[in-house]
């Protein structure tokens, strides 16, 4: 009888191990970047997908970034139209580094970009990537460029129409890219060598000027995954086949990824990081931006953002307390276990 209750005794001191591993079990922070003429936080769109990573990843930081310090939603949506890429890329760089986010970012995120927001996540993790980002998760994005100017029949805003006068005019121009931000992931195969030299935006990320950047290779082959998720009823993007980093010919025939220079040559890694199996294709159903909740928890949430994760609570600001509260507890019962042991004998 002493021997079973011995079992017990062991049993209990096992189980509270396991309880206390448990307790610890956490995940990653997602960070969102949303597409162009949507805001952060629109229920309508964006927010149903903050709303369900929420219950679905409990207790974690779901933050979907707003590209300026103002609340105003027409500010956001007139920001996914107009300005400057590479001032929202570092602006984003600066925002993620501030000390209410940093703590909890440092030590790895997932980050979702939705439309263009995906191509400029991506420039997030070439140019700063500190804090870093896990799994790159992007969604219909334009990483290759777009070579036709995308449809307005979903935007109700105004912006979309005169955003397509501009770019019909100059796309080149120092105005046009410096303002325009469809216009600085633009690329004109019949104008390649001017895209080369004038584009503000794009060339650079992809690394297509002569000189490379070292960094940007370096920062992406740090990524655990790349996903580049493509509507299957794409209706925005042209070519669609840029969702999956692939482009079209002088014939404007799609060509897929593997036949670019970009992977070819491997400019950003794209080559190495297929041959380590870090690239994932998928097809989502939908037109542009129809965003089926069931199916992003069931192809994007399980196999890429809830990976259970052992939170290190030395880097908490509360850590030494609860460290502390942990440890009499564990004492408290390890003593009692103890006693009940000697009892028995």
């Amino acid at each position: 009888m002493k021997l079973n209750k011995f079992y017990l005794a062991s049993f209990l001191i096992e189980a509270l191990l396991t309880t206390k591993a448990l307790t610890k079990a956490a995940y990653r922070p997602v960070v969102i970047w949303h597409s162009m003429g949507d805001s952060c936080c629109n229920p309508e769109s964006i927010g149903k997908v903050v709303d369900a990573l929420q219950q679905l990843l409990p207790d974690t930081l779901i933050y979907s970034l707003n590209i300026s310090d103002s609340d105003n939603e027409l500010i956001e949506i007139k920001n996914s139209f107009l300005g400057n890429v590479n001032e929202q890329v570092d602006y984003v760089c600066e925002k993620l580094h501030e000390d209410d986010l940093y703590p909890q970012l440092k030590d790895g995120f997932n980050a979702l970009g939705f439309s263009q927001g995906g191509q400029f996540l991506r420039a997030y993790v070439e140019r700063c990537n500190d804090p870093p980002v896990h799994n790159l998760i992007t969604y219909g994005s334009q990483h290759n460029g777009i070579s036709d100017i995308p449809g307005c029949y979903k935007d109700e805003s105004g912006y979309c129409e005169k955003i397509k006068m501009l770019l019909n005019s100059n796309i080149y121009s120092s105005y046009i890219q410096s303002k325009v931000i469809p216009a600085q992931y633009f690329k004109d195969n019949d104008n390649y060598e001017e895209y080369i030299e004038k584009s503000l935006f794009l060339a650079d990320i992809n690394n297509e000027r002569e000189t490379k950047n070292p960094l940007y290779k370096e920062n992406m082959l740090k990524l655990n995954k790349f996903v580049m998720a493509k509507f299957e009823e794409e209706d925005m993007v042209v070519p669609p086949t840029s969702a999956w980093f692939g482009w079209i010919d002088d014939l404007e025939n799609p060509i897929s990824l593997n036949e670019t220079e970009t992977y070819k040559n491997d400019w950003i890694g794209l080559q190495t990081m297929d041959k380590q199996n870090k690239l994932d294709f998928i097809t989502v159903p939908g037109e542009h931006m129809e965003i089926d909740i069931d199916y992003l928890i069931e192809n994007i949430l399980h196999p890429y953002l809830d990976e259970e994760i052992n939170r290190n609570d030395d880097d908490d600001d509360d850590s030494g307390n609860e460290d502390a509260d942990s440890e009499e507890i564990d004492s408290d019962i390890y003593d009692y276990l103890n006693n009940f042991i000697r009892i028995q004998h």
